[in-house]
Parts: C-alpha cells; sequence; structure tokens
C-alpha cells in the first residue's frame, strides 16, 4: 500500500470514530454524484482543518500537444520533463495528476455553520447601506446632525445595532473615525493620531450622537478619554458625561484570539464566512460576494469589525485597531474612577464563543 494511501485510511479511520464529522458526511454531497469525469478524477477521501469539510479527488488530465521540439523554455526545465516523462504512456501523450481540495460545508456545531447559514437566510433583499439618511446641516456641529436608519440594510433590527454612532463632531470627513459604544458611558475608537497617549481631558466637551431604532437623536458630550497607540495596544476610549438611555443599547464583545481560533481559522476562501465591517460612507461590508465594499480607506481606522451572530452583532476588534481586553477594561476602570463612578457598573459585556469546536 503506498504512503497516501495509508494517510487517506488512517484518516478514514479518524472521520469513523469522530460521531459530528460522521454527521456532517451523511449531509455532504455524495461524491459518486459530484460533477467530476469518472475517467480523469478519483474521489480519495474526506479532510478537515477541524471545522471545514472538504472532499478530496485525484485530477488526471491527459497532455494532447506534441511534444516540444522547440520551446526552449518548456524542454529545458527538468520538473517539467520528468513529470512528463514519469506519467508517458505513449509517444507524444503524457498525463499530469494533481490532488484537487474542494470545500463541502462546516460542521454543523461549528460556529461557521451557525453564522453563515443564518447569514443566508437574512440577505434577501438587503442592502449594505447602514443609514437611508446622514448629513451634517448647516451650522453643525453646534446643530445636530439629520439621521435615519435603513430598516432594509443587512444590520437592521439586531441587537447592537444602535451602539454605532453616525456622527461626532470630532470627525473628519462625515463618519470617519466612528464611535461604538462599549458600555453605557464609555465609546471606543481608534487610538493612532488621536493625541497624546495616556490620560486627559484634549476633547472635553466634544458632542458625539447616537440613533435610536426610532430614530431618536441622543447626545452626549466627551468628558475624558485614555489614548493608547503602542504596546498597551491601538485605541481611544472616551467617557461620556451620562450614561445613554435604553434606547442605545452597548454592543458585547468576543476576544480577537477566540473569534480567530473559532472562525477565522476555518475560512476556506471565497467568502464562506461572514463578517461585518463597516466604513466610513455609512455602508457595512459582509465580506461575501455581493455584499461588498472596500473598508480600509484613510479614515476608517477604528471602525468596528463585527461578528453577525444570529440576532446580535458582536464587536471583536477595530479596523487596523485592537479587540477588547483586559488591559481596555482597565483603562475603562480607570476613567470612571477618575470621575467618581463605580467602575462594576460600566464592565465590558463579553461573548462566550467556548462552546463551539476550533
Amino acid at each position: 500500500m503506498s504512503r497516501l494511501n495509508r494517510l487517506w485510511c488512517l484518516l478514514g479511520l479518524l472521520l469513523m470514530g469522530n460521531g459530528a464529522m460522521s454527521q456532517v458526511a451523511s449531509n455532504l454531497p455524495n461524491p459518486a454524484t459530484a460533477t467530476v469525469a469518472a475517467d480523469t478524477n478519483t474521489f480519495l477521501g474526506w479532510s478537515t482543518n477541524g471545522v471545514a469539510i472538504y472532499q478530496n479527488y485525484r485530477v488526471t488530465r491527459p497532455w494532447r500537444s506534441p511534444f516540444p521540439t522547440n520551446a526552449w523554455a518548456v524542454i529545458t526545465n527538468p520538473t517539467l520533463m520528468r513529470q512528463r516523462a514519469a506519467h508517458s504512456t505513449r509517444t507524444n501523450q503524457a498525463f499530469t495528476a494533481y490532488t484537487n481540495r474542494v470545500f463541502a460545508g462546516f460542521r454543523p456545531d461549528s460556529l461557521n455553520y451557525l453564522v453563515r447559514t443564518n447569514f443566508i437566510a437574512h440577505t434577501n433583499g438587503c442592502t449594505m447601506q447602514i443609514w437611508s439618511h446622514r448629513t451634517h446641516p448647516f451650522g453643525w456641529p453646534l446643530n445636530a446632525p439629520v439621521v435615519r436608519w435603513n430598516s432594509n440594510s443587512l444590520m437592521w433590527g439586531l441587537k447592537g445595532m444602535t451602539a454605532l454612532s453616525p456622527c461626532w463632531a470630532g470627525e473628519g470627513n462625515s463618519g470617519q473615525v466612528p464611535i461604538t459604544l462599549l458600555t453605557r458611558r464609555h465609546g471606543y475608537t481608534r487610538g493612532h493620531a488621536m493625541g497624546p497617549e495616556g490620560f486627559n481631558t484634549r476633547s472635553l466637551g466634544v458632542k458625539v450622537w447616537f440613533l435610536a431604532a426610532d430614530n431618536t437623536l441622543v447626545t452626549v458630550q466627551i468628558q475624558r478619554e485614555v489614548v493608547r497607540a503602542g504596546r498597551q495596544g491601538d485605541y481611544t476610549i472616551f467617557l461620556f458625561d451620562r450614561d445613554l438611555p435604553d434606547s442605545i443599547q452597548p454592543i458585547r464583545v468576543a476576544a480577537l484570539a477566540e473569534v480567530r481560533a473559532r472562525y477565522l481559522s476555518a475560512d476556506p476562501g471565497g467568502g464562506y464566512c461572514p463578517l461585518f465591517k463597516t466604513e466610513q460612507g455609512g455602508n457595512v461590508s459582509a465580506e461575501v460576494p455581493g455584499f461588498t465594499v472596500a473598508t480600509w480607506k484613510g479614515g476608517d481606522s477604528g471602525s468596528p469589525n463585527l461578528l453577525p451572530l444570529p440576532g446580535e452583532l458582536v464587536f471583536f476588534s477595530g479596523r487596523s485597531t485592537s479587540g477588547p481586553s483586559p488591559e481596555m477594561q482597565a483603562d475603562m476602570d480607570a476613567l470612571s474612577h477618575l470621575e467618581g463612578l463605580n467602575p462594576n457598573s460600566y464592565q465590558l459585556q463579553w461573548v462566550d464563543l467556548a462552546k463551539y469546536p476550533r
């Protein structure tokens, strides 16, 4: 038995012993019915990276062109000529073989399966536009912006949606350097290019607006901030002058390392793992074909990267900036202490992803 066959036999035994994998295999396409030519493709078996499941084929293709006699670049390529000679069956006719790995699906108990199936079920007719209207009127920022939700957007109605500030007086062009509400009194944005590092009152009195689901605009002002743009991370945390009302929901968070390990690491490529990324133009990219927009423009830094769980958006990092961490919570606690607030009332709300396989 060849080494390749022994490896596939071992993989087959492992898959047979794994209940979750057996369940997946029973729900995946039958290799015998796959659209491949029987005389040129051989099904080798299943493989997995832990969450994504693949069908593997040995593809054999004939070389139908005559053996080159005047193509110097070809006949002097030793690797190409050895391959041709090794698979040669008759004069001027040879075969080349390679293994093709085809994505077949995700384990039903995986985070990828949950997010992808939920996304597919709720995208019909939806658009990437977050707000149907968002402008700076004459006299802004003394006068409040004019903003309305787009009730047909990909993120409409999801818990945590109202944590996305449509506008604040410290932005450059509209939508740049956006603020995301992490507690009822703390907002997040990028750290780089936000002034001196550490605690300060540089933005004291600057207005920030949030929008309730019924399109009621809520205004708060910045009291203090802490800027990190080095080894401690890349983020700014603002402390507001009052708690946001119940109509504005802080967004729950997840550790970037956990999202990578239990979601992003299984991405087979090609848009199978939706991620929501907002950008300054007022759109959200889902990072899948048909729902993609540029999210790495100047001014997009700090825009939230979101995991679209069923019914909820979860914040796990910013565009080119740090995700939530114990260090970030410590900075938030320190800001609260400086204003005589009880830090226990302003804690990050973590989503537990440990139940999903890696």
